[in-house]
């Protein structure tokens, strides 16, 4: 099973920062996911907010700050333990080039994805990247600057299949996505089921576990067959995946 891990980790290191991502990598996460915005010198910076209110730092906005002052900008761990620098996606690609990358566009900017695919093309890396988007114009973009790669379906086709899921109708639905993705649970609820698992992986389509950070969640998606999940705890799952 691979695992990825989700902001290198947001429940226990300082999410989007080298520290996250240095400790999923100690811990065994194959990939990252990761999210995208610009800085107001339109480098490609690696954060779920624009504004840092949720880290204590409401006088800090991404887009406002020039890359060098965003990345000065130290944020703490959900328990205050742990310390890191919030950092570019540049950064992070050079540090880890062989790892594969869920990139999710935070913005829906032609400008982020000409960044993007100038970016890539200069450090000549490569394709082992999906997308996540939250509108029509940005799978339009997708398909323009990186056609081929794979993007998940938006959060509304997906919570529309992940119901129908749980009822034993998700085949009515499917998004025809190459790239699909189901939590374990819902309210309590198995969601995906594992024949229906094995009919994506018969037809060469991939299939992403999320949000898998208990044992229950993880059990569940080695009783279905899955075989990546995105996960906020990679040093758990990674344990778990070595006594399955």
């Amino acid at each position: 099973m691979k695992i990825i891990a989700h902001r290198g980790s947001s429940t226990i290191w300082p999410e989007n920062t080298m520290f996250a991502f240095e400790q999923a990598e100690n811990v065994g996460a194959e990939g990252f996911e990761t999210d995208l915005r610009l800085s107001a010198d339109e480098e490609i910076i690696l954060a779920h907010d624009d504004n840092l209110q949720r880290f204590g730092l409401p006088e800090k906005t991404v887009s406002a700050l020039n890359a060098e002052e965003v990345c000065r900008i130290e944020i703490p761990s959900p328990d205050g333990k742990h310390q890191g620098r919030i950092i570019t996606l540049k950064m992070l690609l050079d540090r880890f080039p062989e790892k594969s990358y869920i990139f999710d566009l935070k913005i829906t900017s032609e400008l982020l994805m000409q960044k993007l695919k100038l970016l890539l093309k200069d450090l000549n890396f490569h394709n082992r990247i999906w997308f996540l988007t939250w509108s029509q114009k940005a799978d339009d973009l997708v398909a323009r600057y990186f056609p081929g790669y794979a993007c998940f379906p938006r959060e509304n086709i997906t919570r529309r299949w992940g119901l129908s899921s749980i009822l034993g109708m998700g085949a009515l639905v499917q998004p025809t996505h190459k790239i699909l993705s189901l939590p374990p649970y819902f309210n309590g609820l198995p969601v995906f089921k594992k024949k229906q698992i094995a009919r994506l992986h018969a037809d060469a389509r991939e299939f992403v576990g999320y949000i898998v950070n208990t044992e229950k969640a993880f059990r569940r998606c080695c009783e279905c067959g899955v075989q990546t999940i995105l996960t906020d705890r990679p040093d758990l799952t990674a344990k778990l995946r070595q006594v399955k």
